[in-house]
């Protein structure tokens, strides 16, 4: 009977040691698997990180990770978790979606969305653009990245073996019912970008979203040949839609504009966190009193700010930084900061822009300046004139809680220092970065953007078109 029992008492045994034997490889062998997908993932350079989000860990793409992981971005995990709303899926986009001029609304909408998408609340999603009549191509741009990413990241979770499947399976954008929303939602923005259904249109001339990523493990050549075709692509753009003008440019200021670009497009890929930089056009052509075009451009990049980037320890320009500091003294002394109204960050921005001023180290790059200044100055050259002042053309760049608007009302000023010449723009009548700038131009924003971001629009006109008394 004993010996019966102590059989008995074995065979159970053994097979529960079997059984966590068996789990222990099974364990094994997915830890090996996951292991294995780092490994393929970063040798085939698609860039993923992985982050722990509650309580389990998923997959997700570089820029995707940041913004949710950023402390002082909108969207935040923590931020955007809280409330999820209660719409069965339809996420209403604003009459006028600008990140720029209806910041708050734009943000929050696009906050509510990404919350729900990344807590899979709802199986579908509808993004509802019946209300929508105005909208800013910085704004779908950023939307569209974000988009692009989070369906990335359900696309891997639905291949892998590792990862269950997201909840949602569908993402629609319904109600386009503005022919200006309709258009560039076709030629540019996410039914081009996700749906891959791109509508051609002939008074629009399209500039695809063009996403570089700067892999470490490219050698500095190639990095500059990829440089060298996004400009060229890029400059074309431009010429093209001169073109549609009549508009010629002469080799001077073909070579200055690819100057100004090639600078603009390394200097967002070398400042970005993510190592990622972002670019998109749009441009579209009217006829009729006047024949003149409205171009838009939008280069952006997330991480570190233009502020966060000199105040950082590690800034290797330490000769700027005094120089920054030194100023922020002479506005504390002056008593030029007032509350939120106008920062350190807001100063250390507009220093930031003027010709020659660069995080880099001063002895990788002589006489280099971010190119912000002279991207703007020949913009403006090449815009044309209206017979009567127009109210289109601007360029912004929003980094952290700092917007700078040029809009033609404060000029640009050349300025000799050490037998040097440089483009400086303060926006006030002194011409001197040491006086306080218009708050009007030069501004404080609430909402906190994860990156830079510079946003053009600029009118084109039919000179010849106008000679002609048509």
């Amino acid at each position: 009977m004993y010996l019966k029992n102590f059989k008995l008492f074995k065979q159970k045994r053994d097979l529960k040691l079997a059984k966590r034997k068996l789990l222990s490889k099974k364990k094994l062998k997915n830890k090996r698997k996951l292991e294995y997908s780092e490994y393929v993932l970063r040798k085939t350079n698609q860039t993923i990180s992985l982050v722990f989000n509650e309580s389990k860990r998923t997959w997700m793409p570089t820029n995707l990770s940041y913004l949710l992981n950023c402390s002082k971005s909108v969207f935040h995990i923590e931020k955007i978790s809280k409330p999820i709303p209660n719409n069965n899926g339809y996420f209403k986009v604003p009459a006028h979606f600008s990140i720029i001029d209806n910041p708050k609304e734009s943000y929050n909408f696009i906050k509510n969305l990404l919350g729900s998408l990344i807590n899979e609340s709802y199986t579908k999603i509808y993004i509802d653009y019946n209300d929508c009549v105005k909208i800013d191509l910085s704004a779908q741009s950023l939307l569209d990245i974000i988009l692009k990413d989070v369906i990335a990241y359900f696309n891997y979770r639905k291949r892998s073996h590792l990862i269950e499947a997201s909840k949602v399976v569908e993402i629609n954008g319904i109600n386009f019912n503005s022919e200006e929303v309709e258009k560039l939602l076709h030629s540019v923005g996410s039914v081009a970008i996700h749906s891959n259904r791109h509508t051609s249109y002939p008074e629009i001339i399209p500039y695809p979203l063009c996403i570089h990523s700067r892999d470490q493990n490219i050698n500095k050549i190639k990095l500059e040949e990829q440089k060298e075709l996004d400009t060229t692509k890029l400059v074309d753009y431009v010429l093209s839609c001169l073109g549609r003008l009549n508009r010629k440019l002469t080799t001077d200021r073909i070579e200055d504009l690819s100057t100004v670009i090639g600078e603009i497009l390394i200097n967002a890929e070398e400042h970005s966190t993510t190592k990622y930089r972002f670019s998109i056009g749009y441009f579209h052509e009217f006829e009729g009193e006047e024949h003149y075009g409205v171009f838009r451009l939008t280069i952006l990049n997330f991480g570190q700010t233009i502020y966060e980037k000199f105040k950082d320890d590690n800034c290797p320009n330490k000769d700027v930084v005094e120089k920054m500091e030194k100023l922020s003294k002479q506005y504390t002394a002056k008593k030029l900061f007032k509350g939120r109204e106008f920062e350190e960050e807001s100063l250390w921005t507009l220093y930031a822009l003027q010709e020659g001023v660069t995080s880099v180290a001063p002895e990788s790059y002589k006489k280099r300046g971010n190119g912000s200044i002279r991207f703007i100055e020949s913009f403006f050259n090449i815009k044309g004139k209206m017979k009567e002042k127009e109210e289109v053309s601007r360029m912004v760049i929003l980094s952290g809680n700092t917007n700078i608007t040029f809009d033609g009302s404060y000029n640009i000023v050349d300025k000799e220092i050490h037998s040097d010449n440089f483009k400086m723009m303060t926006f006030n009548d002194s011409g001197n970065i040491e006086d306080k700038p218009d708050n009007k131009f030069v501004k404080h924003v609430d909402q906190y953007f994860p990156g830079t971001i510079i946003s053009a629009k600029i009118l084109f006109n039919d000179d010849d078109f106008r000679s002609k008394g048509q």
